[in-house]
């Protein structure tokens, strides 16, 4: 079975996922689901 590479993303795209979330009527749920990311993961790119 292969394994699955870790995914990394630049400040520049953290930003951008980031600020996502701060929009009107959109959860972390749904922004993490867009980038196929768990909620919890979304609260790490956030503290990083």
């Amino acid at each position: 079975m292969a394994r699955r590479k870790r995914r990394t993303w630049s400040d520049e795209e953290k930003r951008s996922i980031c600020l996502q979330t701060l929009a009107p009527g959109v959860s972390v749920s749904q922004v993490a689901r867009r980038y196929a990311m768990n909620d919890n993961q979304m609260f790490t790119l956030l503290m990083n």
